[in-house]
C-alpha cells in the first residue's frame, strides 16, 4: 500500500492495466466491438448530428457513434478501449481528490479503478450502446470541473450545469448531484425536473426517457433473441475468410448459423466436396423446420434461422457466396431490422448495394452508395462502386459481379416462405 502513495506507482500500473484492456479486446474478445461497429452507421452530415442533439444525451450518443465506427478494426478498438480505461481512472481519481483529500491516496487510488471496471463491463453487453460510457465520462469530466470550484460557489455553479448535462448525457447527469453532499435533496429535485419535463419535448415515454432514450435497447418485438458469443465470433472469422479458425473453434456448435458456416469451412478448406456440402446445407422440402425460415431453391430449400443480428449477417455472407442473391439481400435487411435501438447498419447497406448492383437495380444501388459516401471508412469503397452502376459495362471486369449477374440471369428466382 505505501508504494501506491507514489504517483509514478499508480500511473505504472495503469499503463500496466491498460495494456491488460488492449490484450483483451484484440486476443480474447475481438468480434464484440466488431458487433458494435455493425449495428450502427454513423454520417458526417448536419442532420445526422441535429438528429441527435435535439434529445436528452444526444450529444453521448453522437460521440459513442462516433467512436463505434473505429471498431470495424479489431486494434482500433482494442486502443480505443486501453484509452477508454484510462481517462475514467484519470477522471475518477481527480473526483476523489477533490472529495476526499484527507483520505490516503492509496485507497483513492485503488477507488479509481472502479468506474473503469464498470465501463469494461458494460462493453462487454453488446446491447448496451456505447452512449453509456461517453455520457459518464462526459459527466465525470464535468464533474470534476464543479469539484474544483469553491465549495461556498459549488452549488450556484451546479444548478444551471445539471440541466445542461442532462440534454447532452441523459441520466447519467444524476451523477453529478453528488458534487454538493449537503444539497442532494434540492439538485435531485432538479434532476426529476429535467428528466420529467423533457418527456413532454420527445416522441417517447417517460419510462423509456428515464432509463435513457439511447442507454439501453428499449426492443420488445417478438422473437428477437441476442447474439451468442459462438455467433459473434464466427460471424467475425467467416467474414475474414478465416475457414481453418472456425473449424478449429466450433467443433460442436450451437447455432444453426455456425453450424452452417462450419461446413461451408470445410469445403473452402479443400475437406468436402461441392456436392456433399450441398447435400448438408440444402433439406428435401418435406423436411422443413417450421420455425426456420425457408428459401426454395429448385425441389429442396435452404432452411436458416434470422434469430439474431450475427446469425443473420452469416446467412446473408453465405448465401452471397453461393450467388443466392435474392437469399443474401433478404438475410442483410433482416439483419439490419434485428439491431435493438432501429440504428441502420454501414455493413447491411454494404451488401444492399452489392445485391441490387448483381440484380441490374443501379438506381436502388446509388441510393445506398450515397449513404455510405458520408461515411468514414466505407466512403472509399462506396465510390468504387458508384463507377460499376454509372458505367456498368465495368462489371465484365470484376469477376465476382461479372459470374454472379450471369447465375442471377441463368437460374430461377429465389422465394421466400
Amino acid at each position: 500500500m505505501n508504494g501506491l502513495k507514489s504517483k509514478y506507482w499508480q500511473h505504472l500500473i495503469t499503463a500496466l492495466l491498460a495494456v491488460g484492456v488492449f490484450c483483451f479486446w484484440l486476443f480474447l474478445f475481438p468480434f464484440v466491438p466488431v458487433v458494435r461497429e455493425m449495428s450502427q452507421l454513423f454520417l458526417w452530415t448536419s442532420d445526422y448530428f441535429v438528429e441527435r442533439i435535439v434529445l436528452p444525451g444526444g450529444l453521448a450518443q453522437y460521440l459513442g457513434e462516433m467512436t463505434g465506427q473505429l471498431f470495424l478494426n479489431p486494434v482500433n478498438a482494442a486502443i480505443v478501449y486501453a484509452l477508454i480505461f484510462i481517462v475514467a481512472r484519470q477522471l475518477s481519481s481527480r473526483w476523489l481528490r477533490l472529495a476526499f483529500p484527507k483520505q490516503k491516496a492509496a485507497y483513492r487510488f485503488l477507488l479509481s479503478l472502479l468506474m473503469p471496471i464498470v465501463l469494461w463491463s458494460l462493453a462487454m453487453l453488446p446491447r448496451i450502446p456505447l452512449t453509456v460510457t461517453m455520457a459518464i465520462l462526459l459527466v465525470m469530466g464535468a464533474g470534476g470541473v464543479l469539484m474544483a470550484v469553491p465549495r461556498k460557489n459549488r452549488f450556484w455553479a451546479l444548478l444551471p450545469t445539471i440541466p445542461v448535462m442532462y440534454w447532452l448525457t441523459g441520466p447519467a447527469a444524476i451523477l453529478l448531484i453528488f458534487c454538493c453532499i449537503r444539497r442532494i435533496p434540492i439538485t435531485a429535485t432538479l434532476f426529476a425536473a429535467c428528466l420529467f419535463g423533457s418527456s413532454f419535448l420527445v416522441p417517447y415515454p417517460l419510462r423509456q426517457v428515464a432509463l435513457g432514450i439511447d442507454y439501453t435497447d428499449n426492443d420488445n418485438r417478438i422473437g428477437l433473441q441476442l447474439s451468442t458469443y459462438e455467433e459473434m465470433e464466427c460471424d467475425m472469422l467467416f467474414r475474414q475468410r478465416e475457414w481453418h479458425q472456425i473449424i478449429q473453434k466450433f467443433q460442436r456448435p450451437v447455432s444453426p448459423a455456425v453450424r452452417s458456416a462450419v461446413l461451408i469451412a470445410y469445403h473452402k478448406t479443400g475437406q468436402m466436396g461441392r456436392q456433399e456440402l450441398m447435400n448438408n446445407l440444402l433439406v428435401p422440402s418435406e423436411q422443413q423446420e417450421s420455425a426456420m425460415s425457408v428459401f426454395n431453391i429448385g425441389n429442396q430449400q435452404f432452411v436458416v434461422n434470422f434469430g439474431s443480428v450475427s446469425s443473420a449477417f452469416m446467412v446473408s455472407d453465405m448465401a452471397y457466396l453461393f450467388y443466392w442473391t435474392n437469399i443474401s439481400q433478404r438475410a442483410a435487411f433482416e439483419a439490419m431490422e434485428y439491431i435493438p435501438n432501429y440504428n441502420k447498419s454501414g455493413r447491411a447497406l454494404k451488401r444492399l448495394v452489392e445485391t441490387n448492383i448483381i440484380s441490374g437495380h443501379y438506381d436502388v444501388a446509388r441510393k445506398y452508395i450515397s449513404i455510405l459516401e458520408k461515411t468514414t471508412f466505407y466512403r472509399r469503397w462506396a465510390r468504387s462502386m458508384r463507377q460499376l452502376t454509372d458505367n456498368p459495362e465495368l462489371i465484365k471486369n470484376n469477376p465476382f459481379f461479372n459470374q454472379a449477374q450471369k447465375s442471377y440471369a441463368t437460374t430461377e428466382d429465389v422465394f421466400f416462405i
